[in-house]
């Protein structure tokens, strides 16, 4: 099953720099949102979760706009274990 990789991000965030950095070394492609450039969007996926930290990651199965969503400091507490969710997925 392919799956899509959108990771929720802001510009100063250094943590979701060092995440892209991460997926781009490891040549795992995803799809960028800015959270400033997107408000709405956003605001959907905090009233889905409940969480508003970021990176975010949504894997979203091919085809579908379903799929799980990862949050940082909840689901994932480094760099390291969102790549290892990540790569769970692709």
């Amino acid at each position: 099953m392919s799956v899509n990789v959108i990771l929720f991000t802001l510009n100063n965030c250094i943590h979701c720099k060092s995440l892209k950095k991460r997926l781009k070394l490891e040549s795992i492609d995803f799809h960028e949102i800015e959270i400033n450039d997107n408000q709405k969007i956003w605001d959907e996926v905090v009233n889905q979760t409940g969480h508003n930290s970021l990176p975010t990651i949504f894997i979203r199965k091919n085809n579908s706009d379903t799929g799980p969503v990862y949050v940082a400091g909840v689901d994932f507490m480094s760099d390291d274990e969102g790549l290892n969710i990540i790569k769970q997925h692709v």
